[in-house]
Parts: structure tokens; C-alpha cells; sequence
């Protein structure tokens, strides 16, 4: 092989049997040889009847996915094509693990590429939910996930008590090797066949969402000074009639409101929102732990809070006539509802009503009963000012071409048992538009103070769609009939939003919002400043929910270091 070197243009057989000194009969044992040498992909044949050194196998990292008991695919963005791979070339490659594949050779049937898992560079599978079975002198789980054909072997001491038949959650402790399973432990017994919560509860352990706080978050937790005083430097703000407003059975208060009128016919928009980053020091254990959770996850029947609930329901969340610190930002707005001025402060509050959905669009709508006025009688006089000013800020919201599409999202209805027995279009109303276009307006503020003053901050980007999914979105609404001519390549929100109330009523209402929803990139946190496509808005971050958000949480601890006087500069080291 060393022979044929493609830099000297490769050789005939002939040229290499005579360096070789070969010659006469033997002759035809080169061809033969050369012909085995080719077909093993060792030597490529040339023009010329020429031979040259083949190249070295092409290895590329990526996915490893598995899809039937005979065969996968590694997925990779350094190639076009997938590369299957055969059952025997898995090797101990498990899925979704990251790996490294030997291109073995491109073929010209069902597929154009196959390879040969060589190395594992990360494992993906740390824990697997499966079905826990005990024998005489070994136990093992098989993962409730098809494409993880292996068992799970766990020894007899790191069984946690399961019986056989029982779901668990398992984590490994010795990845497979060739000839040898996984080993593992059991670390969560889930249940077994009819229990209450057995669905719930294995959804969770699929998706890793914690049970429980660790230890020291906890010991850390009940460490925790609950006493709310007036300090220097914080604005006293108990005097004002604040609200909060949510769903009946919310308990993290995250937010309250307040809107006043004034003299001169403009608006003064408070939003109020716990202080959660005066209670939790960076680096600590509950700091730790809420910033790998990321945020608070609400399944159908339970709410698993990135807080301790000292925290998300205690003395963070704004409860009814209950002293706590804040975090404001006090916004200006003209007659028309412009924002002309905003301003952050620390705070101490004292919301006077728990304020409900449905309670407050009886409200503003004039048919609350007599029972519920009186429930809202101290906040009642602001409830004009505030249906006023959600009434400019609406008309604002179209005229920029923010788009409203219609997410058709249902609520779940459970019985005592946990198991569900009806599915509910959840509806919105009045009051959940009013605060949600009043929290849009904070968070806005903070990100153009950020984009501003040039800090380092956490933005919410979200970009335009691409070319791909507009040719499918073009496709959608040619086949239902709708002329989707834009005046440039890229639609502007106006303009999708035109076509969004053009099929509003109409048969076509259901698939053209699903159609258009999929066609939005995904919003992300990003440092630099993009602006928002869907809310058409160039300032945009999250500020109002640190509570279940770490990214408002760490923007909190951001604008607090500019409050307490910290330069630009000195954040940008």
C-alpha cells in the first residue's frame, strides 16, 4: 500500500510487482491481492489503471440515536447526511449519548452513509426510569425507553427497597462495556401499577426534576431572617394600595400593581416585584440550586418551585396585608399611553388585596356581586385608571403589528385520585391581558436601561423567522387559499398579524395560529440586545418573575449593584 502514494500519482500493478521483484506466474496473485485491497476500501482504483492509498476513515462526533433493536443513527452538524449504524457497530454507545463514528463507506442503497461507533464522549443516560426486577441473586431494570435496549444490572445492596415490578428511577454507576451491562443503583421508588401519582411522578424522574431540596439548601433555608424592616436606602411605599393579581390558586405572588391618575391627565404605573435577590447571596446552596433548576416547573397536579417554599411562598411572595421587599420600577405615561419616564427602586410594600382573574374582569366588566366589591373595596378607585390605561397600551400593541396568535392551551381536570377526566380550553380574559401587557412594559424598561447605560445584562431575543420555515409557512397558507405576498423577504409582524385577523372566525383559524406559531424562531437569553420579533419591541428581557426565573433573578442582582452605585465598567469586569 505504502507504494501506491497518492502524492507520486499512485502506481499500476505491474509498477509495484517489479518493486516488489515479482514476476511470471505470480503476477496474477497481485491482481487478486490488489482487487481484496480495493474492495476493503484500502486502495482506490484511478484513471489510468492507477492505484492509490485510500484516505483514513472520517471520524465526526455526534449523537448516537437509537431507533430499532437492529439499528441507529448518529446525527452530526459537520454532515448532511445521518450516519447509520448497524447494531453490531453500536458497540456499548447507548441513546442520545454523544459519540465519535468511523465513516466505514458510503453506499448507494436505503443509505448513503454507514459508520462505526468508536469512542463514547459523553455519556447522556446518567439516570434511567424502568421497571425494577428482583431474582434469586441479582436484580436489574429494563429503561422504559425503547431505544435503551440493555438492562440495567443493580446489585443486591443498591436495590432501596424495591420490590419486583416496581417503577424506579435508577442511576448509573459503571457504564456498559463491551461483553458487560450497566450497573446502577436504585435511587427513587416511584411506585408500582395504580398508584395516585405513579404517572406524575415518573414524568418527572424522565425529565430529572428534582423531588425534594438537598440538605444544606434546607438547613439553609430555615437560616433564613423573615423579619421585614425599613433599611436605608429603600423607598416606603406601604402607604400605597397595591394589588396583586393571579390565578385563584397561585401562591408565589411574584408581582403587584398599582395605577394612578394624574392631575394632568397622565398615568403613573407601579410594578412591584420581590426582592428575592435580597435574600439570596450568590454562590450559596439555595443560589446553587435555583440556578440549576433554572426556573419553577408546574406539572399538571403540582408545582415543583426553583425556591424552598419559605421563600417562593413565604416571605418572597407578595401576600395580602403582609410587609415584604420589593424591587419597583415607577413608569410615567402620557394621556395617550406613551411610556415618557421610568425609574427602579428598592422598596418596602404591603399589598392590600389578593387579587383573582375572574374576580377583577367582573370587575371591570360591571357585574361583580356585592360580596366581591367589598372584598376589592380599598384598591376599587384604581380599577378605571388601570382599564383605561390597558386600553391604550392595547391599541399601541396592534398599531406597532404585535402579533396575537391564538395558542388554543387547556387546562387538565383531575379527580381525587389524580387522574384526569376532562380537558378545558383555558380562557383569558380582561385582567390576564391588563397584567401581562404591564409586566411586558418592566420588563421592557430594564432592558432598554441595560442596552442604555451598555451593563452586562440577560436579554430575551427573539429573532425572525427563517427562510426554511417561511417556504412552510408559504405552503401552509397557499394550500388554505391565502395570498401571502410581503413586501420584502421576510414578513414584518404587521404582517402576519394581518393574516391572523383575516382567518379569525373562519375554518382556517385553528391551523393557520398553529401554522404561524411553529414558524417563530425560539426566543432565547442572549447578552446582546436584539430586540423582540413577536412583541415588536427593540428593549426586551425578563425582570418580573424571579421567584420561578434565574435569569430575573441574576438581572435583579444586576440592576441592584447599579443602584448601590456600581459603574458600567466595574460590571464589565
Amino acid at each position: 500500500i505504502s507504494i501506491c502514494n497518492e502524492d507520486s500519482g499512485g502506481a499500476t500493478v505491474e509498477d509495484c510487482a517489479e518493486q516488489l521483484g515479482i514476476t511470471g506466474a505470480r503476477l496474477a496473485d497481485v491482481f487478486d491481492t490488489f482487487e481484496e485491497l480495493v474492495r476493503s476500501e484500502k486502495l482506490m482504483r484511478i484513471a489510468g489503471d492507477r492505484y492509490i492509498s485510500a484516505k483514513q476513515p472520517q471520524e465526526i462526533t455526534g449523537i448516537y440515536k437509537g431507533y430499532t433493536p437492529t439499528f441507529g443513527f448518529v446525527l452530526s452538524q459537520d454532515l448532511t447526511e445521518d450516519v447509520y449504524i448497524a447494531e453490531q457497530n453500536r458497540h456499548t454507545a447507548m441513546n442520545n449519548d454523544k459519540v465519535t463514528v468511523r465513516i466505514l463507506h458510503s453506499g448507494d442503497g436505503r443509505h448513503k452513509q454507514e459508520g462505526e461507533i468508536v469512542s463514547i464522549v459523553e455519556r447522556a443516560n446518567k439516570t434511567l426510569v424502568g421497571t425494577f426486577q428482583l431474582e434469586k441473586h441479582s436484580a436489574f431494570v429494563t429503561p422504559d425507553d425503547e431505544r435503551i435496549r440493555e438492562d440495567v444490572y443493580v446489585p443486591l445492596d443498591k436495590t432501596g427497597g424495591a420490590r419486583s415490578s416496581a417503577r424506579v428511577l435508577v442511576k448509573i454507576t459503571k457504564w456498559p462495556e463491551e461483553g458487560r451491562k450497566a450497573e446502577g443503583e436504585v435511587t427513587e421508588v416511584l411506585g408500582y401499577d395504580g398508584d395516585k401519582d405513579l404517572d406524575i411522578k415518573v414524568i418527572m424522574a424522565r425529565h430529572g426534576l428534582p423531588f425534594d431540596f438537598p440538605d444544606d439548601v434546607k438547613k439553609e433555608a430555615a437560616k433564613i431572617d423573615t423579619t421585614v424592616t425599613l433599611e436605608e436606602g429603600r423607598r416606603d411605599y406601604r402607604d400605597r394600595q397595591l394589588i396583586t393579581i393571579d390565578s385563584e390558586d397561585a401562591k408565589d405572588l411574584d408581582d403587584a400593581i398599582d395605577v394612578v391618575r394624574l392631575p394632568n391627565g397622565h398615568f403613573r404605573l407601579g410594578v412591584y416585584i420581590a426582592d428575592v435577590s435580597y435574600y439570596i447571596r450568590p454562590g450559596s446552596a439555595i443560589d446553587q440550586e435555583a440556578y440549576n433548576r433554572g426556573t419553577t416547573v408546574y406539572p399538571v397536579d403540582r408545582v415543583i418551585p426553583m425556591l424552598p417554599t419559605v421563600l417562593s411562598n413565604g416571605i418572597c411572595s407578595l401576600n395580602e396585608n403582609e410587609l415584604r421587599l420589593a424591587f419597583s420600577c415607577l413608569m410615567r405615561l402620557d394621556q395617550d399611553g406613551n411610556l415618557t419616564d421610568y425609574k427602579f427602586v428598592k422598596s418596602i410594600i404591603c399589598s392590600r388585596v389578593k387579587g383573582v382573574y375572574s374576580e377583577i374582569n367582573a370587575l371591570l366588566a360591571g357585574t361583580a356581586d356585592a360580596e366581591t366589591q367589598a372584598k376589592y373595596a380599598e384598591v376599587l378607585d384604581q380599577l378605571p385608571a388601570m382599564k383605561e390605561l390597558y386600553a391604550h397600551r392595547a391599541r399601541l400593541r396592534k398599531e406597532r403589528g404585535c402579533m396575537d396568535i391564538e395558542s388554543g392551551e387547556v387546562k387538565l381536570i383531575l379527580d381525587e385520585n389524580g387522574r384526569c377526566i376532562d380537558v378545558k380550553k383555558r380562557t383569558s380574559g380582561e385582567s390576564e391581558s391588563m397584567i401581562e401587557e404591564f409586566m411586558l412594559l418592566a420588563n421592557q424598561c430594564a432592558a432598554h436601561f441595560a442596552r442604555v447605560k451598555q451593563i452586562p445584562f440577560v436579554y430575551r431575543v427573539h429573532e425572525e423567522p427563517n427562510g426554511e420555515k417561511l417556504e412552510r409557512l408559504h405552503s401552509l397558507l397557499q394550500a388554505c387559499g391565502i395570498n401571502d405576498h410581503f413586501a420584502k423577504e421576510v414578513p414584518t409582524p404587521k404582517e402576519l398579524s394581518a393574516i391572523l385577523e383575516g382567518v379569525r372566525g373562519t375554518p382556517f383559524e385553528q391551523i393557520v395560529n398553529t401554522g404561524m406559531l411553529r414558524c417563530m424562531s425560539k426566543a432565547l437569553y442572549e447578552e446582546k440586545p436584539k430586540g423582540h420579533y413577536g412583541l415588536v419591541l427593540k428593549d426586551y428581557a425578563h425582570f418580573t418573575s424571579p421567584i420561578r426565573r434565574y435569569p430575573d433573578l441574576a438581572i435583579h442582582r444586576i440592576l441592584t449593584e447599579m443602584l448601590n452605585g456600581v459603574s458600567a465598567s466595574q460590571l464589565q469586569r
